[in-house]
């Protein structure tokens, strides 16, 4: 009798060890997992690494640098746009992934097990309630096993087929928000290569007109503080001066910083010089834009509206997935056996089965899911439809704002020719001794700012049909395109820029023996004359060189 509650003790003993050591485990990973702020230091050296890195992966630039070579290599060599094919790749990859969850279900265990005595029990009859057998044992103490298992279930590869389709509209979702990231990065060079050319003219004469115009300002004020013309005339002088300069420094500002912003895009230092090959030219209005087309283009074309389409196939996936789930579950089994227990009469032998299960919790619950996806599809929906709005009235928006870069830029160029000729004018007369020198510096910097500002209206208009083709979702390039090599990219981007140059747009006509599902027996129509959707025979094509630029006096 003592020998059973001697047992029992040891055995209570070792609970409570297992317990005590199980705590102690929790207790350290529980102090283990609470987050420390990573010290100075590593900040420190993982910022130097990474400034190493980048400037490491500086590519040099060679010769002029044109629009086409500046979007090339912003496509190439830009980390958003590595960022975003690098994510089609993940996504590939997942949805290879989610086609092997498909296949069956294969596993193999092997084991080697040692004991230090006989598993040895006895055996008590069911009915007498008496001991029936001496203590025995079928198990030798040494043994070793192993074993080839086989499942499958209908549910989960059903589960798995609307998992890996989710998966595939999941990558086709990747490569329209790639096309949307190529879009941002070619309207984004587009816009600073525009500005960085009308800085690159403008620039050089800026610096000496404004230190002229500090000059100017000090003896204005060194006038006054001797008394040598009227107060209020000084007063109004400097304060005209003034105005300009902070006008200037401001342009200047700008300028410089998309000078900085180009560099960055196209990925070499911000302060190597750029010489870009194209200044800003004079573009015509344009007679009439078709507004139905081009927002007709938009709702086919806009990569925000595709990835949302996709998404609601994802969501409607689960639809199905719930409906799934709620059906019994069909599977097979088999396995093969090995052990080497001796006192086994089969050493080796095989399984087979077939077993159906239901989830009763699911035929509750079932009804509520299917509903709550149903709800995901048509918010999908609902969400695309508020997209589409926002879409057309970007479009509207844009075509506005071209209209009023145009008209603008007609107002600039005006302001420029009067003010170069009140230039030339100053000049004369300073000359001839008709007036002050500081009149003749005062009239330069006005000239200079009315052509600071015809260069940016120049620019703005540029940039202005950039984002009327970005906002229908015009591809430059696809989302598909070569990166690899930089000649050829350039060579297709230039030739898309020379088409969107010449107005050319999208062709969306389908074939004959292609309907539009909710057309009937029509095919879908488009009417996409070019002279109508997009800027006449190119409004950048067909130029009008800007006034000469006139030397500082």
């Amino acid at each position: 009798m003592a020998k059973p509650v001697m047992q029992q003790i040891n055995r209570s003993r070792a609970r409570l060890a297992s317990c005590a050591a199980l705590s102690t485990i929790v207790f350290l990973a529980g102090c283990g997992m609470r987050p420390k702020p990573m010290p100075l230091a590593e900040h420190i050296k993982r910022a130097d690494a990474d400034h190493a890195t980048i400037e490491a992966h500086y590519v040099p630039l060679s010769g002029d640098l044109t629009l086409g070579t500046a979007i090339a290599r912003a496509l190439k060599f830009n980390y958003d746009s590595q960022v975003a094919k690098l994510e089609i790749n993940q996504q590939e990859k997942q949805l290879d992934l989610a086609l092997m969850q498909m296949l069956p279900r294969l596993s193999a265990d092997a084991g080697y097990t040692d004991r230090s005595n006989n598993n040895a029990a006895e055996s008590i009859d069911e009915f007498s309630n008496q001991r029936s057998l001496d203590y025995s044992y079928s198990e030798m103490p040494t043994h070793g096993s192993g074993d080839i298992s086989f499942s499958w279930n209908a549910m989960d590869a059903g589960i798995s087929y609307f998992s890996a389709r989710q998966q595939a509209f999941r990558a086709l979702i990747a490569v329209e928000r790639r096309r949307r990231a190529i879009n941002d990065l070619v309207k984004a060079v587009t816009t600073n290569y525009w500005e960085a050319a009308a800085a690159q003219v403008m620039l050089p004469r800026l610096d000496p007109i404004i230190h002229d115009a500090e000059n100017m300002l000090a003896a204005s004020q060194d006038a006054g503080n001797a008394h040598l013309q009227s107060p209020l005339t000084l007063l109004d002088y400097q304060q005209n001066i003034i105005q300009i300069l902070g006008e200037m420094r401001r342009i200047k500002d700008e300028l410089v910083g998309a000078q900085i912003q180009l560099a960055s895009l196209i990925n070499v230092p911000q302060d190597t010089h750029l010489n870009l090959a194209t200044h800003p030219q004079d573009v015509q209005p344009l007679d009439h834009m078709d507004m139905p087309t081009l927002e007709r283009m938009g709702l086919v074309m806009r990569p925000e509206l595709r990835m949302e389409v996709y998404q609601q196939k994802v969501d409607r996936q689960d639809v199905y997935k719930e409906i799934l789930k709620m059906m019994p579950g069909i599977g097979a089994i088999g396995n093969g056996n090995f052990d080497s227990n001796a006192l086994l009469y089969h050493h080796i032998w095989g399984q087979i089965g077939v077993r159906a299960t239901i989830n009763l919790i699911n035929m509750i619950q079932g009804p509520r899911a299917i509903a709550v996806a149903k709800g995901n599809v048509r918010l999908s929906e609902l969400r695309r439809l508020a997209l589409s709005v926002a879409i057309l009235a970007q479009i509207n928006l844009s075509a506005q704002k071209y209209v009023t870069a145009v008209d603008f830029l007609k107002s600039s160029r005006q302001i420029n020719n009067v003010s170069l000729q009140m230039e030339q004018l100053a000049v004369s007369a300073s000359a001839a001794g008709a007036q002050s020198e500081a009149n003749r510096v005062r009239h330069q910097m006005a000239a200079l700012l009315g052509q600071l500002e015809y260069s940016r209206s120049l620019a703005h208009t540029h940039q202005a049909l950039a984002d009327l083709y970005a906002s229908i979702g015009a591809d430059l390039v696809p989302a598909n395109a070569d990166i690899q090599d930089l000649t050829h990219l350039t060579a297709q981007v230039e030739h898309s820029i020379s088409q969107w140059e010449d107005g050319r747009l999208p062709d969306l006509t389908l074939p004959d023996n292609v309907r539009s599902p909710d057309a009937g027996d029509k095919t879908v129509p488009v009417a996409t004359p070019v002279p109508q959707a997009a800027p006449p025979a190119s409004p950048v094509a067909q130029t009008q060189a800007p006034p000469p630029v006139p030397q500082a006096g």
